[in-house]
């Protein structure tokens, strides 16, 4: 991730909620128009998150 992160300029996307319930700002995070998060879930290193919940590995 941090390679990722490190690699080129990214871009913050806004969602449909600002903020969770502690206040933390809720963005994707994409490079290229490419999700970080979904590259990482594509690789198996994350998994989606669908709103219920989460279920074991």
């Amino acid at each position: 991730m941090q390679a990722l992160l490190n690699a080129d300029s990214l871009t913050l996307t806004q969602i449909k909620r600002d903020v969770d319930r502690y206040g933390r700002k809720l963005r994707i995070v994409e490079r290229g128009g490419v999700s970080l998060g979904a590259l990482l879930v594509r690789h198996g290193l994350a998994r989606h998150y669908g709103g219920s919940k989460r279920s074991p590995w």
